[in-house]
């Protein structure tokens, strides 16, 4: 479709023309997500939320499922640091467990104990000492939806 006249655009021109926006405006999108780091990585940063409809005894990754890969934080200007800390707090209306799930490298992951977070409240998760922080596990602590937001990341 023409964008001024509505008739259809026919042709390789007309189609390369329509291409050719949709790039620029997932470009554009892309640009403007927070998260998005200058090596075009989902990164975990604030605003992100991690939704969980999941029946209690079933935790979800987070990392997987709303917040972007978690080892590395990106500055403004696109350096990337290993990252040291994430507060989240629980939008949700009832608690909920969170864990870390950090290692010194790929490959190898330990998960860290869960910690209660009441509807309200926020907490700092750490990897441990020298480590990548690779996951942040979320698990209702009753029936009902559970959100998780971050709030800042170091």
């Amino acid at each position: 479709m023409h964008l001024k006249t509505g008739r259809a655009v026919e042709g390789w021109a007309g189609r390369l023309s329509w291409y050719g926006l949709l790039a620029v405006a997932a470009a554009a999108v892309a640009a403007g997500s927070v998260g998005w780091s200058a090596d075009g990585a989902y990164r975990v940063a604030a605003g992100r939320v991690c939704r969980s409809a999941l029946p209690p005894g079933l935790e979800l990754s987070c990392g997987a499922d709303g917040f972007g890969d978690l080892r590395r934080v990106c500055s403004g200007g696109g350096a990337c640091t290993r990252t040291t800390a994430v507060t989240v707090r629980n939008d949700g209306t009832s608690a909920v467990y969170v864990s870390v799930v950090s290692g010194p490298r790929q490959g190898v992951r330990e998960q860290g104990a869960d910690h209660l977070v009441r509807s309200g409240d926020t907490v700092v998760l750490r990897p441990g000492r020298a480590e990548y922080l690779f996951d942040i596990t979320l698990r209702a602590a009753r029936s009902g939806p559970a959100v998780l937001a971050v709030v800042r990341v170091r």
